[in-house]
C-alpha cells in the first residue's frame, strides 16, 4: 500500500509539471483571469441575486463588464500602438536626416534647463551627432523593428482574448471551483486549509481594492489639479498618474514631469502647488488609506505589505501586485499558527 501511495504522488506531480510545462506560456493570462474574478466575485453573487440568471447569463454578464471596463481599452491601445510603429519608424529615419529640434520650455527649467538645452544642441539637434548617439538605422532595420513589435501586440491581444475565455469559464464554474479547491486545501494542509485559501482570496481583493480603486482615486484627485492648472492633456496624465500610483513610488515620476512643464511655461506658481497637492494626496493614499483597506483585512503589518507587493512585482511581474501580499499573508498565517501557544 505504501508503494501504491508513493507511485500515486510521483504520477500526480509529474502530471501536474507536464500540465505546467504545456502550458507556461498562459500562465499568466490564468493568474490575471483568477485575480480578476477573486476581486469581482462579490459583485458576481450580487447580479446572481439581482437579476436571477443561471450560472452561464451571469458569467456572460460579467465577462462582458470585465471586457467592457478593463479589456477593450487595453486591446484598442495595443492595436493603435502596433498601427503606429511605421509612423514611429518614418520619423525615425527623417530625425538622422535632420535632426531633432530642441522644445523650446527646455531652456527654462530652472537649475538644469540651460544645461539639458545644450546637451540636447549637440547630441540630438545636428544629424551627425544625433546618428552617433543612437545609432545608424536604415530601412531594414526599422521595418525589423516594426514587425517585432507587431509580433509582440498580436501576442498580448492573444493573450487578453484568452483571459477572457479563462474569466468566462471561472464565473460560470466558480462555485464548484472553490468548492472543490477548499476541499483540496484540506486535504494538504488539514483542518486549517480551508481558511488559508479563504485568507488567499481575501488578500487578493484587498490588494486590489488597495492598489487599483486607491490609485485610480488618487489620479482622479491629483488630475483635478491638472485641470485647474492648465496643464496640456489633463485626462491623459491623469490617468497615467492613477495607473502609476498602483505601484508604490511610481507616481511621482508623471507628478514631477507636469511640474516641470508647468515651470517651464512660466508658470511657478501652478507648478508648485500641483506637486504640493499631489505629494499630499498620495502620502495619504499610500501611508493610511492604502494600508487601512489591505492591512485590516488581511491582518498584515503595512511593511509585510510593501515587502509583498515590491517582491511580487520583481519576481512576477505586474500580476506581482496582487500575488505578493497574498502569499505574505499565507505565510503570516501559518506563522502564527505555528507560534499560537497551546
Amino acid at each position: 500500500m505504501l508503494a501504491q501511495d508513493k507511485l500515486r504522488i510521483y504520477l500526480s506531480i509529474t502530471l501536474l509539471a507536464s500540465a505546467a510545462w504545456l502550458l507556461h506560456g498562459f500562465i499568466p493570462a490564468m493568474l490575471w483571469a483568477v485575480v480578476i474574478v477573486i476581486a469581482t466575485w462579490p459583485l458576481c453573487r450580487l447580479v446572481a441575486s439581482k437579476t436571477k440568471l443561471g450560472a452561464t447569463g451571469v458569467a456572460f454578464v460579467m465577462t462582458s463588464i470585465v471586457a467592457t471596463l478593463l479589456f477593450f481599452p487595453i486591446g484598442y491601445a495595443l492595436f493603435h500602438a502596433a498601427a503606429e510603429a511605421g509612423t514611429v519608424a518614418h520619423w525615425v529615419l527623417d530625425a538622422q536626416k535632420s535632426g531633432m529640434v530642441a522644445p523650446e520650455w527646455l531652456p527654462r527649467i530652472p537649475m538644469v534647463g540651460g544645461s539639458a538645452a545644450e546637451w540636447w544642441r549637440e547630441n540630438l539637434s545636428d544629424p551627425a551627432a544625433l546618428s552617433s548617439f543612437i545609432g545608424q538605422s536604415d530601412n531594414a532595420t526599422l521595418a525589423d523593428y516594426a514587425r517585432r513589435f507587431g509580433s509582440q501586440v498580436a501576442h498580448r491581444l492573444i493573450t487578453l482574448v484568452f483571459t477572457i475565455v479563462v474569466i468566462f469559464f471561472l464565473y460560470r464554474d466558480g462555485e464548484d471551483l472553490s468548492r472543490k479547491t477548499l476541499v483540496l486545501l484540506n486535504k494538504l494542509a488539514g483542518e486549517s486549509g480551508d481558511r488559508y485559501g479563504l485568507q488567499a482570496a481575501a488578500a487578493v481583493r484587498a490588494t486590489v481594492s488597495g492598489l487599483v480603486l486607491v490609485g485610480l482615486a488618487e489620479g482622479l484627485l491629483i488630475g483635478i489639479s491638472y485641470v485647474l492648472a492648465g496643464v496640456p492633456h489633463p485626462a491623459i496624465l491623469s490617468l497615467a498618474t492613477g495607473v502609476l500610483a498602483m505601484i508604490p513610488f511610481a507616481a511621482p515620476l508623471v507628478l514631477g514631469g507636469v511640474s516641470i512643464i508647468l515651470q517651464a511655461q512660466g508658470s511657478t506658481v501652478a507648478a508648485v502647488s500641483v506637486f504640493t497637492f499631489g505629494m499630499l494626496v498620495l502620502f495619504i493614499g499610500d501611508h493610511f488609506v492604502r494600508p487601512k483597506i489591505i492591512g485590516d483585512a488581511v491582518k498584515l503589518p503595512f511593511l509585510w505589505v510593501l515587502f509583498g507587493i515590491l517582491g511580487g512585482v520583481e519576481v512576477f511581474g505586474l500580476i506581482g501586485l496582487f500575488v505578493g501580499p497574498a502569499l505574505m499573508a499565507l505565510v503570516m498565517t501559518m506563522w502564527r499558527d505555528l507560534t499560537v501557544q497551546t
